[in-house]
């Protein structure tokens, strides 16, 4: 249940934090200038690259087992390989313009390190 936890919080708080991070950009002038029905493009497309790095996550859930949770290697690559892959997959699609999409990530990559650590103090403790 723990994992699973990790996985939902970091998709909930990574989605707030782009959904308030649009915002920001979209007061400030730099997206969504235009006037037209695509304004609100840059909200869906955030929780949408969210949802995929969510579904991603899910080999989080790996770490029930005891031999991937006591190695770090296994226990990292649970973690962040799947993640990264859509990162680089994202990259790759928007080849000419990939900053935006890859800001949309930031927040769930930092989200996931913190709750990395979090779980590597957590399991040494034990």
């Amino acid at each position: 249940m723990k994992y699973f936890k990790i996985i939902v919080l970091c998709f909930l708080m990574a989605s707030v934090l782009s959904l308030i991070g649009v915002f920001v950009l979209q007061s400030a002038g730099l997206i969504g200038q235009a006037d037209s029905d695509f304004r609100s493009l840059p909200y869906g497309i955030a929780l949408g690259i969210n949802l995929f790095l969510f579904l991603g996550s899910f080999t989080i859930l790996l770490n029930l087992q005891e031999s991937i949770r006591v190695n770090n290697l296994y226990r990292a690559l649970s973690f962040f390989l799947l993640p990264a892959i859509i990162v680089l997959f994202l990259l790759l699609a928007m080849w000419d313009q990939p900053w935006p999409g890859v800001l949309f990530c930031v927040p769930y990559l930092l989200l996931l390190v913190i709750f990395f650590v979090r779980s590597g103090k957590h399991h040494r403790a034990i």
